[in-house]
């Protein structure tokens, strides 16, 4: 028989079925290994985030190019169009609370479309522009007032977006089953009875929420908060995965490195995955190796990415 989690890894390996469609069958393996932070994230994929609520970095448009509308004298028009790079900081900036919220289904039926979708800014924006015109510092057509602006969201940005989600769904799904294969069935394994299990989903969620995002890590599964640049929170939260002494010695080879990763992290790192590290009590040394990557990755983007 078929299970759950089966069901789900055919479903987000199948190019025919829908995100949204795979994505439920996800989420009946995450509400029965009781794993809340990933129901919650899947739910707000199904069915879209509230304004007040953080969206994952690949859901922002911030960096999605501006369509600007100007008009001039004897009803004439011209469009003009910049990416965010282009703009003065304070406007570019402006931008960053801007994010794709709709369900992941309304997404998909956006990126099958003719053409490519807009997001209008408000009349603030364009009164901010108009602004920095009367300052010099952004381009306009002569004669010409900015009358309208909005985001542009190419479908291809839209479908890139969409593949890897689902792509990196489909990675979480396999190495659920590599920890138990049974997980997702009814009665079977759960997150606070598998510690590998809530490592795996933690790293999961740390990975596809971006930099400075709300993480879990732990067994229990605490939402903790880590920042670039913070190597005090890496830290702290190293002992959800290494015993004290392991994260003094991880503190020296952060050190050692500047303060920032580098050959002596890696080193370290490699003794952690390969068993040399003392660990936290119920972790094992594939799931602290991940773990300290991911809350690593988190505080300094790029490392061994």
């Amino acid at each position: 028989m078929t299970t759950s989690l089966e069901l789900a890894i055919n479903a987000l390996s199948e190019p025919s079925t829908s995100t949204a469609d795979a994505f439920r069958t996800l989420l009946v393996v995450s509400r029965r290994i009781d794993a809340p932070n990933l129901s919650d994230w899947l739910n707000a994929e199904l069915n879209g985030y509230p304004l007040e609520s953080e969206v994952p970095d690949y859901r922002s448009a911030k960096a999605l190019p501006i369509e600007l509308h100007f008009d001039g004298p004897m009803r004439s028009s011209t469009k003009m169009h910049l990416s965010p790079g282009d703009l003065p900081a304070e406007l570019g900036a402006s931008l960053a609370s801007y994010a794709l919220r709709d369900p992941i289904a309304e997404l998909e039926a956006l990126a099958a479309g003719d053409r490519n979708p807009h997001m209008p800014l408000p009349a603030m924006w364009v009164e901010l522009y108009r602004h920095f015109i009367e300052q010099d510092k952004v381009p306009r057509p002569t004669m010409m007032i900015l009358n309208r602006a909005a985001l542009t969201i190419p479908s291809t940005h839209l479908r890139g977006t969409i593949d890897r989600v689902k792509t990196a769904a489909l990675d979480l799904a396999l190495k659920l089953e590599d920890v138990a294969p049974e997980a997702g069935s009814p009665g079977g394994p759960k997150v606070d009875e598998v510690p590998q299990l809530a490592q795996t989903v933690n790293v999961y969620l740390t990975q596809i929420h971006g930099g400075g995002a709300t993480v879990a890590v732990g067994a229990g599964a605490q939402a903790v908060t880590v920042n670039v640049g913070d190597l005090e929170a890496v830290l702290a939260h190293a002992t959800s995965f290494l015993a004290a002494s392991e994260v003094e010695d991880l503190r020296r080879a952060l050190a050692d490195d500047g303060d920032e990763p580098g050959e002596n992290t890696r080193t370290f790192l490699q003794r952690v995955r390969t068993g040399g590290a003392a660990l936290a009590v119920g972790v094992a040394s594939s799931g602290a190796y991940e773990g300290l990557l991911a809350l690593l990755q988190q505080a300094f983007p790029g490392f061994m990415s």
